[in-house]
């Protein structure tokens, strides 16, 4: 009797421990796939064609889209074809099965427009909140109003300050940010960025943000929604923040006094003061510091460039003829700084915005890059006439 129960319980420990490690090896699966962030196989068109058209970086967690490799001058709207960033996005949106939560200051893109009411009526819930600056423009008018007739939450901040974010959330993993607005003139005129990235936990926060901005709740009225404002991607950690809630500015100015070789940015607004005096420190203590700005707003007011101009930084207006519109910044050649973010008070202390930190040097070449593509064009103007 007592032989048999003994077998019986080493049965019972050897099926419980065979439990155990199921058990283990199914959590650590989960933990890999949070890590490495593989998108799941039934979502196939989601990852797969994105990840064609665009630059891989972290397998396929984490891609970055530029508009300028595709960028025509001057503009012909009948000789466009359309970025690898925004048939990516579109790819993702037609992809949806479940949500797709967007915060853009301006959208006017047909395609898209078409792409939310398909989505919608297959039964993905679809919430949109923008800002009301733009709805004099008869095609954002237009587009806002096909969703408000096909009953889709749609949110429209009516304050001063602007509802500047460009994000949006496909079915809770899939985050997109960056300076991209959802309009013709930045696909297809403006240089832009966005960054790709797979990550249930990134999109908690995202998700958060945008339900607080379709209950009404927005610029100093919000809270902080990021629960885990820092996450992994392979070797590389992605920082994100809101404003103005999160205090975007002191990690610009961190990161810009951690810099020990060079900085190069490429800025679409910059009035900053805090940010402005530390590059004029970075380079003070020998740090190679370089930059373009968008030629309109280099003499506009409270410009930094004057600033820069004194302490010896090589910066130079841009040389897109339509808009140069991106908000970013390299250090070291292993940190980005990027986002919706103007480098200005404004964006700090009363606009909705966006911004990721990114260390990792492969992502930063895909923006330096970038900055030497629009550098190249700052040192040769190009002229428009549409």
């Amino acid at each position: 009797m007592n032989t048999r129960r003994r077998r019986l319980d080493w049965r019972g420990i050897a099926l419980l421990l065979v439990i155990l490690v199921v058990f283990a090896l199914y959590d650590a699966t989960l933990v890999e796939t949070d890590a490495t962030l593989i998108a799941p196989t039934q979502t196939t068109r989601a990852t797969d064609e994105p990840q064609a058209a665009g630059t891989p970086v972290v397998g396929d967690a984490l891609l970055v889209y530029m508009t300028t490799d595709a960028l025509v001058y001057p503009d012909v709207p009948a000789e466009r074809t359309a970025p690898a960033l925004y048939t990516a996005f579109l790819a993702d949106i037609e992809a949806a099965q479940a949500s797709i939560d967007i915060a853009v200051f301006d959208i006017d893109l047909p395609e898209l427009g078409d792409a939310l009411l398909a989505a919608h009526a297959r039964g993905v819930t679809v919430r949109v909140a923008y800002d009301d600056e733009n709805l004099t423009d008869a095609r954002v008018a237009k587009l806002i109003g096909s969703l408000q007739d096909a009953q889709i939450a749609v949110r429209a901040d009516e304050r001063e300050p602007f509802m500047h974010e460009k994000t949006a959330v496909i079915d809770r993993r899939i985050v997109w940010t960056g300076s991209w607005n959802m309009t013709m003139n930045d696909t297809y005129r403006n240089n832009n960025s966005m960054v790709r990235i797979v990550s249930r936990q990134m999109a908690i926060g995202y998700v958060a943000e945008a339900d607080q901005l379709m209950s009404g709740l927005f610029g100093v009225h919000k809270q902080s929604t990021a629960p885990h404002p820092v996450i992994t991607l392979g070797k590389r950690t992605v920082r994100y923040a809101f404003s103005p809630v999160d205090g975007i500015n002191a990690q610009v100015v961190s990161a810009l006094d951690a810099a020990k070789t060079q900085i190069r940015f490429i800025a679409f607004s910059y009035t900053d003061p805090a940010i402005g005096a530390a590059m004029v420190r970075a380079k003070k203590r020998g740090v190679d510091v370089r930059g373009v700005m968008e030629k309109q707003n280099v003499r506009g007011t409270g410009s930094v460039f004057p600033l820069l101009q004194k302490a010896k930084v090589d910066i130079v207006p841009d040389g897109n003829c339509y808009i140069m519109h991106h908000k970013s910044i390299v250090i070291d050649t292993s940190t980005v700084i990027t986002g919706s973010y103007n480098f200005t008070k404004s964006a700090e202390k009363s606009n909705d915005e966006n911004l990721l930190i990114i260390t990792g040097e492969g992502v930063a070449v895909q923006f330096l890059t970038e900055y030497d593509r629009v550098r190249e064009r700052a040192d040769a103007p190009q002229v428009c006439k549409s």
